[in-house]
């Protein structure tokens, strides 16, 4: 048979293979679907992130850890390509990437596109699984491709080679056993260079954590997360699947819910496949998400540590025997350790390689360095929750947690299991780098998360132990003590202060979550801050509008019966009255003075305050506001990550020290 016959008779026989064994894959649900419904198109990497040489300092600056954390060592790696065009530029590619990254999908897809004539058409393409390799020995690439032809005559499958037409794929290097992982590999390099068969194109998958030997003429690509683009995409694609039909309401609906600011850490971590699958299988189930964020963190952990092997029927051999025979309870535990060592340290995103190894050892106890070393590579490399960010010029690694989201939740389960509460509200209540520890603390307690917010509360009434700070407080608690509106205490307090520092509008609305509130308060600041006009241009229009919202204000306040004081309610009255004294702008200094001075007092006189007693010292108030107000409203957003809209018994002797003078 004539060489080009005979190339299209392979051609055909093997994309029947490559469509019948390879164009579906298994989801997470236990689903098999098109390899192409879920496909979009993968971005890759210029360079292995993991190779490139920095120093922390370096990979740190000018960053925003608590956005921008996935990003981090992403700076040295160039700009993001079109995976399909850069597939199609290389003859020799080795694809990179995190466990669940979607190279599996994107190899079968670029075979796929092979067999349709999308890409590479004039190839024969023919897919190689390298983990179903049991043995080096055996592993003959020469054999294996005779067997993908088919042919009779292993001189016809030579021939074919010597022309340089045959595309092959080789998914899962990492998959290979370590013990033999080194010749496999050496055999792919040796085969790819072989002067006979080097024409030929080949492309390679691996995870980014397996590349201890290098194949040097291969071109290496790095799988990079979704764009906000692509998880649009990746969604449509899900839910159109499995409705039958294209179903745009459900994945408006969804990414709706992904982009709320409180499920922000959510969508941080939905920018991989595997991942954004199990987000996107969760909410088809009830079309929402899931009311605790923690609880979306422990699915997606347990596959990562258990499940996504087992999901594909990957056995691994990492790590030393001590590694292995950890359940997936205790290196979920090891992990917490770790976790919790770093985030309390004032760098706590970015680890040197020793480091890690020495948290390793503390934990396991009996293990050593060397060991802990390949424990390590083992939890990289199985389970891609700690991943390697950058080379240290001291050829170590600089490595970190592969999500800050997991960080944090492994942080909190170490502080729960290890009964540190009082230690976490004692040293960090009103550091906000640790807020989502608390708050995935309070989660993960849940009903039990009682002791955790009565020691916040405890820890927040240390910040006003100044007789000004307490006269505010006990002035607070004494305007609208017994008043008949609907409104909790603890939010009618947090009102009068707020009107009283003429500042924070955020505590008093998250005590009351209505408008009405946060429009009059911050109408009520408007008026409070006119005192400090001063030889202003347009004073007269500038006090004409502040009264007027003054006295919209305050019809607002009156409605909701906060304040027991019955000047109260003359207030808006008396604003009327100054209406008619606005000084204009030709008025001599002293009648500005009079005239600001007048409207100060009114406005006093009305919340039965003193001169004395809102006048703060910068210290104070900056404590008042950055320290006891923030503290109050976090042990509220507290108890609604614990508990949700539900009011436990604990909770009203909490609310009712909050926002009060110590006794």
């Amino acid at each position: 048979m004539p060489i080009d016959d005979l190339v299209q008779q392979v051609r055909s026989q093997c994309c029947d293979k490559i469509q019948n064994e390879y164009s579906k894959i298994k989801l997470l649900n236990g689903k098999r679907i098109d390899v192409d419904q879920l496909y979009v198109d993968v971005y890759v990497l210029k360079s292995i992130s993991s190779e490139t040489f920095a120093i922390i300092p370096s990979l740190l600056q000018n960053s925003d850890l608590q956005n921008d954390f996935y990003r981090l060592g992403m700076g040295q790696r160039g700009d993001r390509n079109d995976g399909f065009t850069v597939a199609k530029k290389h003859d020799k590619l080795m694809i990179l990437g995190q466990p669940g990254a979607g190279k599996t999908t994107f190899l079968r897809h670029l075979a796929i596109a092979c067999c349709q004539g999308e890409f590479k058409s004039e190839y024969i393409p023919i897919l190689i699984e390298l983990r179903y390799i049991k043995n080096a020995s055996q592993f003959n690439l020469l054999n294996k491709i005779h067997e993908e032809f088919d042919l009779s005559d292993q001189e016809q499958t030579k021939q074919i080679l010597k022309q340089g037409n045959v595309l092959i794929f080789l998914d899962g290097l990492d998959e290979v056993p370590s013990d033999f992982r080194r010749d496999v590999q050496k055999k792919i390099d040796e085969f790819s260079r072989e002067s006979q068969y080097y024409k030929n194109h080949f492309i390679l998958t691996c995870r980014t954590q397996t590349t201890e030997y290098t194949l040097e003429n291969f071109d290496y690509v790095e799988v990079a997360d979704f764009k906000p683009q692509q998880v649009e995409k990746f969604a449509e694609n899900w839910f159109t699947t499995f409705t039958l039909h294209q179903d745009q309401e459900l994945t408006a609906k969804f990414l709706k819910r992904l982009r709320l600011p409180e499920n922000k850490q959510i969508a941080d971590l939905a920018v991989t496949p595997i991942l954004l699958s199990l987000t996107c299988w969760i909410f088809g189930e009830s079309e929402d998400l899931p009311p605790k964020r923690s609880q979306l963190y422990q699915r997606g952990i347990k596959l990562l540590l258990e499940q996504w092997d087992k999901h594909r029927n990957i056995q691994r051999d990492l790590g030393v025997e001590r590694y292995r025979n950890l359940s997936p309870e205790d290196k979920r535990k090891l992990l917490s350790y770790v976790a919790n060592c770093k985030f309390n340290q004032e760098q706590y995103a970015l680890f040197e390689e020793s480091e890690i190894q020495r948290y390793i050892a503390e934990y396991l106890k009996d293990i050593s360095t060397n060991e802990s070393l390949e424990v390590l590579k083992a939890i990289e490399a199985q389970h891609g929750l700690l991943i390697k960010r950058a080379q240290g010029f001291d050829s170590a690694g600089i490595y970190s947690f592969s999500h800050l989201t997991f960080q944090e939740y492994f942080t909190a389960q170490y502080i729960i299991e290890n009964e540190q509460i009082e230690q976490l509200v004692q040293e960090h209540l009103t550091d906000t780098r640790w807020r989502e520890v608390f708050l995935l603390t309070a989660e993960l307690m849940g009903d039990n998360a009682g002791s955790l917010l009565s020691l916040m509360q405890e820890e927040s009434q240390k910040y006003i132990n100044t007789p000004k700070l307490q006269e505010l407080l006990n002035w607070a608690d004494e305007i609208t003590s017994g008043t008949a509106g609907d409104i909790q205490p603890v939010g009618k307090r947090a009102i009068a202060i707020a009107n009283a520092i003429a500042n924070n509008i955020a505590i008093a609305n998250a005590y009351t979550n209505a408008n009405a509130i946060a429009i009059a308060i911050a109408n009520t600041i408007v008026i409070a801050n006119t005192i400090t006009i001063n030889n202003a241009y347009a004073i007269n229009n500038a006090y004409a509008y502040a009264i007027n919202e003054a006295i919209e204000s305050t019809r607002e306040l009156e409605k909701l019966q906060i304040f027991n004081y019955e000047e109260f309610s003359q207030l808006a009255v008396n604003l009327e009255k100054l209406q008619f004294k606005i000084p204009n702008d030709e008025e001599p200094q002293e009648k500005l003075t009079e005239f600001a001075e007048e409207l100060r007092t009114t406005l006093l006189n009305a919340f039965k305050l003193t001169p004395e007693m809102i006048d703060l010292p910068k210290e104070e108030l900056r404590t008042l506001e950055d320290k006891y107000l923030y503290a109050n409203k976090f042990i509220l957003d507290c108890k609604t990550a614990a508990v949700g809209e539900e009011f436990p018994s604990w909770w009203q002797e909490i609310e009712e020290k909050m926002l009060k003078p110590n006794l």
